[in-house]
């Protein structure tokens, strides 16, 4: 990343910082230290705030998968100038394996979320295997990132910027970073069966992700 991007990616974290320090209760765990270098960071879908708060959890230059829940003309606009991952078509969504790779072999990391929709609070919805294919592509550790907040907390905003309604969170807002994560199975898997290498990674993201939400329900806090 250019002196220049890197100025708008670190002013873009400075500001959503001020925002939670000053509108939020914004929790957060971390079971261990991150281990220096490229990392691939993923999290539940849990709402249209998460890629923002996210990127506050680390240090690392981060490249952020944005998908649909992301199309802001302005916030789009301003994290493209960042060298995020545009996800927004099918055509861009052609390119994004390649293009979160080509940001790993920098030393730079990424983040995506890999479900397709919005979860609830109880169950998560199934993770697609984009996630999968950057880590079998580039195999390096995967950040696996709990979010939630009280339901009381959750509501539907009519976004004109947007043009739509989004899930958002006010107030209290929680996440839980876990250990990195490997698939060595999934990688002598992918030599003969990549289908089911993808299957194995998403299956365990998905159980060690939903296992964060419930120790932030239970061993940690819950408001």
């Amino acid at each position: 990343m250019n002196a220049f991007r890197l100025f708008l990616h670190r002013t873009y974290r400075r500001v959503v910082k001020i925002i939670l320090a000053l509108s939020y209760d914004f929790q957060t765990w971390q079971e261990c230290e991150l281990p220096p270098g490229p990392k691939i960071f993923c999290s539940n879908h849990f709402s249209s705030s998460d890629v923002h708060f996210v990127t506050t959890l680390a240090d690392d230059i981060m490249h952020i998968v944005i998908g649909p829940g992301f199309g802001i003309p302005v916030v789009g606009s301003f994290l493209g100038w960042t060298e995020q991952i545009r996800a927004l078509t099918k055509e861009d969504r052609k390119a994004v394996v390649a293009t979160a790779v080509s940001y790993l072999k920098k030393g730079e990391s990424v983040y995506i979320f890999p479900e397709g929709a919005l979860n609830t609070q109880e169950t998560l919805m199934a993770f697609k295997r984009g996630i999968a294919e950057i880590y079998l592509a580039y195999p390096c550790p995967v950040i696996p990132i709990g979010l939630i907040a009280p339901k009381r907390r959750v509501r539907s905003k009519v976004s004109r910027a947007a043009g739509r309604t989004m899930t958002v969170v006010s107030r209290n807002y929680y996440a839980n970073m876990g250990k990195p994560m490997e698939f060595n199975v999934a990688l002598s898997l992918a030599e003969v069966d990549r289908d089911k290498a993808c299957q194995v990674i998403l299956d365990e993201l998905s159980i060690r992700i939903d296992a964060l939400i419930q120790e932030i329900k239970t061993d940690k806090f819950w408001s």
